[in-house]
């Protein structure tokens, strides 16, 4: 795990060596191991910047930018099956220095090539440069896990890259505008406004799309190729039993690998059931390993129960941690100035709070179970598409009944529990839009806000839900904020769910595998049914990691109130009136902690990047 950044363009516009440096010691968050840059010259310059965070090979010997003959790599991920690839091209005869996933991307590259990038499971944001073609190629894995951003300029013949926003600002010199459309998205659509296109909250800076390359050549025209074609839902697995047994043996195999590691590593403990699965597959690791969770005060969101039932049964090494709600506001102050972009929730305060003593208790790798909500259908949301999908069967009052029966009684949205008035909100809309409404109220009407484009990933209803939160939604504003969050503190956070294999399996099975009886994560929870509690199996509620806004903030504080009610978008867009009675609300919706979280952070964003 690393930062990088760099460019490609005429040696007018390079920048200085000072700059160079400034950027650099930026980037040593990310990776505080060892930090270096190359400059290459040729008919264009090039400038690969690295900082590193050891963890696969912790010899000097893998420190980057990293060269052979072919070609230089700055890479910033892991690749879970390097020693797979390894052993694939050593049968080509190919010949290795070091012990590093990094050489093995390097060396695939310059043999393989990035067409064939489909092959790596892992993460990755890298910038490669081939000797032999004179191309710059930055790629971005599957999932998109690892952040890459871009700036291009073809008039003036640069392009710059870079993990984190502020890289790209440095090394560039230039004062770039605040994305006002990008900013009322958020505003108006929460998280499910921010990733549906690759534009940031800064004007002419873009992400690198995942599973995509961006192929520069020498007079800087961009290609962009995806690397990665999505299987398609397609249920051909037809015996339940026989697809249970395979999946447990899929997801062992994946998680193992994804669990690789030279360094130590905790793990995140929620309770639930993918937090469960991947304890369960853990306990014969040789790392020393450590288990965290938060602790929580609100009865709603307490899933210490059945935490404390693992940490008995599988005789952990666990540690609760509470949250300081007095220091979460100069914590989320840091992040927004440190990476330039808002935190999505509030729960990631309590993300943040984990990975300050994770760090304290010098782990570098951190595992979650992001991904098997969105894969394996765990949300309430997912079962109100999916009853939208078979409303036309046989047997889908049967189906109903048993979701009113065993999920209806754990649901708080109102929408959630009411199956028409879902239908009535989604129709020729996006299936997760049901919550829109929700913040119109603060808005006033002269308010123009550009409409996301309602993408459909699959014909299905229920798939095309759950891979919208997959690819666009929920996944994506995951991602970002937990990697900004743990590599400010220099961790490496994975989520061994998100796995192609683990995808194009999914793909494979019927729905009524995915829910069954009324219960989501069917399939998952038989798979490990005799490795993991009955308790925590049959658990019908989904509790979620997620902590109340009055919880990881002093919200109604002056300050707090002040920089809400007077910044420029609020002035302009909002009403003041409406948003100053639901601050001093002491009842206040889901939806409405929601919008006035993500209205600080577009506050505190504005103090440090509204020029």
């Amino acid at each position: 795990m690393c930062g990088i950044s760099g460019l490609i363009g005429k040696d007018k516009y390079f920048p200085t060596k000072k700059r160079i440096n400034e950027c650099i010691n930026l980037m040593k968050r990310r990776g505080p191991d060892n930090q270096s840059f190359k400059k290459i010259e040729k008919k264009m310059s090039y400038l690969l910047c690295s900082s590193r965070l050891s963890i696969i090979d912790l010899n000097e010997r893998s420190n980057q930018p990293l060269e052979d003959e072919n070609g230089v790599l700055v890479f910033n991920g892991e690749i879970y099956n390097y020693l797979e690839i390894k052993n694939e091209l050593k049968k080509k005869g190919i010949k290795f220095k070091t012990n590093s996933d990094t050489e093995v991307l390097l060396k695939f590259l310059d043999y393989e090539g990035e067409e064939n990038l489909f092959k790596l499971d892992g993460m990755w944001a890298f910038a490669y440069f081939s000797k032999r073609r004179d191309k710059l190629i930055l790629s971005r894995d599957k999932f998109g896990e690892k952040p890459l951003f871009y700036y291009h300029n073809i008039k003036k013949g640069i392009l710059f890259f870079g993990s984190n926003i502020n890289y790209i600002k440095k090394l560039s010199d230039k004062k770039i505008d605040i994305n006002q459309d990008k900013i009322l998205n958020f505003l108006r659509n929460n998280f499910r406004g921010v990733f549906f296109n690759n534009t940031t909250f800064h004007k002419d800076i873009y992400f690198v799309n995942p599973g995509t390359n961006l192929i520069i050549n020498k007079n800087l025209v961009i290609q962009k190729k995806r690397y990665w074609v999505k299987s398609k839902y397609n249920p051909t697995t037809k015996n339940f039993k026989f697809a249970s047994k395979k999946l447990k043996t899929n997801v062992k195999n994946e998680f193992l690998k994804s669990f690789r590691s030279d360094t130590k590593v905790a793990f995140l403990l929620s309770g639930g059931i993918d937090s469960s699965v991947i304890l369960s597959i853990s306990k014969n690791m040789k790392n020393k390993k450590k288990f965290y969770s938060i602790k929580t005060k609100s009865k709603k969101y307490d899933e210490s129960e059945n935490i404390n039932t693992l940490i008995k049964k599988f005789k952990l090494t666990h540690e609760y941690i509470t949250l300081d709600k007095n220091s979460n506001f100069n914590m989320l102050d840091a992040f927004i100035n440190e990476t330039g972009f808002p935190l999505m929730s509030s729960t990631y305060l309590a993300f943040g709070n984990l990975c300050k003593k994770i760090k304290k208790d010098k782990f570098k790798v951190l595992i979650s179970g992001n991904g098997g909500d969105e894969i394996f259908s765990g949300y309430y949301a997912h079962h109100m598409s999916y009853l939208v999908s078979i409303e036309k069967n046989k047997d889908f009052n049967l189906k109903y009944k048993e979701w009113h029966d065993n999920t209806k009684p754990f649901i708080r949205n109102p929408v959630l529990k009411n199956f028409m008035e879902y239908k009535k909100i989604t129709k020729g809309k996006f299936p997760t839009q049901y919550e829109k409404d929700d913040y119109s109220k603060f808005f006033k009407k002269n308010s123009k806000i550009k409409k996301l484009e309602n993408k459909i990933y699959s014909k299905d209803k229920f798939i095309n839900n759950l891979d919208k939160d997959l690819f666009e939604d929920s996944i994506p504003a995951q991602l970002h904020s937990i990697d900004n969050i743990s590599m400010y503190y220099s961790i490496e956070s994975r989520a061994p769910f998100l796995s192609k294999n683990l995808f194009d399996f999914r793909n494979t099975l019927k729905k009524n595998f995915l829910i069954r009886n009324g219960i989501a994560k069917f399939i998952l929870r038989d798979a490990f049914k005799k490795e993991i509690p009955l308790k925590i199996i049959n658990n019908k509620e989904k509790t979620g990691f997620y902590l109340p806004l009055d919880e990881t903030l002093n919200f109604r504080s002056k300050k707090i109130q002040n920089l809400i009610l007077n910044n420029s978008v609020t002035k302009k867009y909002l009403k003041r009136d409406v948003i100053k009675n639901k601050i001093n609300d002491e009842t206040l919706s889901h939806q409405d902690e929601k919008f006035l979280f993500a209205l600080l952070n577009i506050s505190l964003f504005l103090k440090h990047y509204k020029r």
